[in-house]
């Protein structure tokens, strides 16, 4: 997939192959895909660092926010608490997010991330939502083929 060139899209996303592969707004829920290869790795490019695995579960949470709230607000992690269940190395990786609450100033939303249908890793975020009102580049870059739930 070509990925036309934003600002708003960071570096290592495209590195990644990232894809938002659905939204769907009935369960407040987004899938999406990466594809990391050795650069992303440590143990002669065997498995994935564990900053990286944090990165695509933090970018999917953001992400579902993002999307869900109209692009109005850019979401900042407060904190978010990683559990590494099982080692990941460089290949397709999917995580699933989903928004516990969305309040005035705070959302809540955790994350699962999975290789080969094995549960890797999962999060859980606070995250503060600050006045931004941007387009919706999501679905012009990384999320080109979405597939919209209502």
């Amino acid at each position: 997939m070509t990925k036309e060139s934003n600002k708003n899209l960071p570096a290592y996303l495209e590195k990644m192959n990232a894809e938002v592969l659905e939204l769907n707004l009935k369960t407040e829920s987004l899938k999406m895909s990466f594809n990391p290869d050795e650069f992303f790795c440590h143990s002669d490019g065997t498995i994935l660092q564990g900053g990286f695995v944090t990165t695509m579960l933090d970018a999917s949470m953001a992400f579902l926010v993002m999307q869900l709230l109209d692009f109005k607000k850019v979401p900042l992690s407060i904190d978010i608490n990683v559990n590494f269940l099982s080692s990941g190395g460089p290949k397709f990786t999917i995580a699933e997010a989903k928004v516990i609450k969305i309040g005035k100033s705070i959302a809540f939303s955790s994350a699962e991330l999975f290789q080969d249908d094995v549960l890797i890793a999962t999060a859980s975020s606070s995250i503060k939502l600050k006045d931004f009102v941007s387009k919706n580049w999501i679905n012009n870059t990384i999320g080109k083929n979405i597939k919209i739930i209502k």
